[in-house]
């Protein structure tokens, strides 16, 4: 442990020094080392604080260096396990890097430990969405609404659950319910246009959300979606 700290330290002091004239401020690698030199004082009297090393991971992954900045989060909770914050970083990055079962298993960690933050349950829905545990999926999205009823990203991702998983009429009440919430909220507007197109009728409700989206979101790709569904639905 004092070995790797002792490791982060001389990496700091390596880029510290003057460069054709450029300042530690002028360089991202150098601000990036001038960033960590602020820590490494202390990390010298604090070699087993794990939000010292927290603050590192925050540091790399700022300057975009993914695989320090998960190594240095695994210390952290290597150090203090029950970190939710270092868990849910982990998962972020994880998910990144596309790797699904990684980033599953840092958030139920961070679930473990922060059972009431339901960003961290919609996280963890999203995961298991793509990993096609849809059911365990339906769980978390559910978990983060008991925490949050107004929580729309988790509305929504719980309807598209729902529709992968074939359950029609749970999908379109969720979408829906979405758009209760936020009026402004634009992928519930496309998931729920679509699904009623696919239920095979032209219903007035279809039509009332394109015209919607064009006076609410024009110009986007939203709007011209509507736009060119409407031309559609008119036989244009």
């Amino acid at each position: 442990m004092k070995r790797l700290a002792s490791l982060v330290v001389a990496v700091i002091l390596s880029g510290c020094g003057e460069n054709g004239g450029d300042t530690a401020q002028n360089r991202p690698t150098d601000r990036m080392h001038h960033d960590l030199a602020k820590v490494s004082g202390e990390l010298k009297q604090q070699p087993n604080s794990p939000l010292l090393y927290f603050e590192i991971g925050q540091i790399y992954e700022r300057y975009g260096l993914i695989d320090s900045a998960l190594a240095s989060y695994d210390h952290s909770v290597l150090l203090h396990e029950a970190f939710p914050e270092a868990h849910q970083r982990r998962g972020d990055l994880h998910f990144h890097k596309q790797n699904l079962e990684l980033s599953a298993a840092a958030y139920e960690q961070a679930a473990r430990f922060a059972p009431n933050a339901p960003q961290v349950h919609n996280n963890l829905g999203f995961v298991y969405r793509r990993q096609n545990r849809l059911d365990e999926a339906i769980g978390a999205y559910e978990r983060a609404l008991a925490l949050d009823s107004l929580m729309v990203e988790a509305i929504n991702n719980l309807g598209q659950v729902y529709r992968e998983s074939g359950d029609i009429s749970s999908a379109i009440r969720s979408f829906r319910r979405a758009i209760s919430v936020d009026a402004d909220f634009r992928q519930a507007y496309v998931n729920l246009t679509k699904m009623l197109a696919e239920e095979g009728e032209q219903t007035q409700e279809e039509r009332d959300l394109l015209e919607q989206m064009v006076s609410r979101f024009d110009p986007s790709r939203e709007a011209d979606y509507a736009r060119s569904r409407l031309a559609e639905l008119d036989g244009e």
